[in-house]
């Protein structure tokens, strides 16, 4: 479990870290604080608040989970998104990642986030990940409306399966398109 985990995080990671290098050297002042770790997803695509795009109230909803909160971003415990959810007792049931085009194309093409395209999308377009070469597991869903790319990822439980269902995954990505 925990090796699926960490092969997740570490793909999800390898994605934005590219992303986060081509910002951080496009002309950035060096003086300006724009995030302090470079593999944090910015957030920063068209003026959309990832936090105004799923809140724990949205998770709750779909998955009948109660009492979940938003947890600061932390890769060491596996919150690596812009808006980590969680239970009470830090048990991390979703994670939302917003993007621009170049990540999206990224997560296109690594090999590592894509398992087959969702028909009908989400927004413009829309897919289910990991690949099966890293998973058997399916825990992510991700989707593109214009130039914004999103990724919502679910957690395992302690018996292996994830917290959220591929169906539930996609509800909550509707409720996202929704208010992009």
């Amino acid at each position: 479990m925990s090796r699926r985990i960490a092969t997740a995080m570490l793909t999800l990671l390898l994605a934005l870290t590219v992303a986060a290098c081509d910002e951080t050297t496009s002309g950035t002042d060096a003086g300006t604080d724009v995030s302090t770790d470079v593999g944090a997803p910015s957030g920063d695509v068209g003026g959309v608040d990832p936090a105004a795009l799923l809140t724990p109230a949205d998770v709750e909803t779909v998955s009948g989970l109660t009492g979940l909160q938003v947890v600061p971003y932390d890769p060491a415990v596996g919150a690596g998104g812009n808006v980590n959810i969680a239970t009470a007792d830090g048990q991390l049931v979703a994670m939302l990642v917003v993007e621009g085009p170049e990540t999206w194309d990224a997560w296109l093409t690594d090999g590592y986030t894509v398992s087959e395209p969702v028909t009908p999308p989400v927004g413009d377009e829309a897919f289910i990940g990991p690949n099966p070469d890293t998973s058997a597991t399916i825990y992510i869903f991700g989707f593109r409306k214009g130039d914004v790319g999103v990724v919502i990822d679910t957690y395992f439980d302690a018996n292996g399966e994830t917290i959220l269902s591929v169906e539930q995954l996609r509800q909550l990505a509707e409720v996202i398109e929704s208010r992009l």
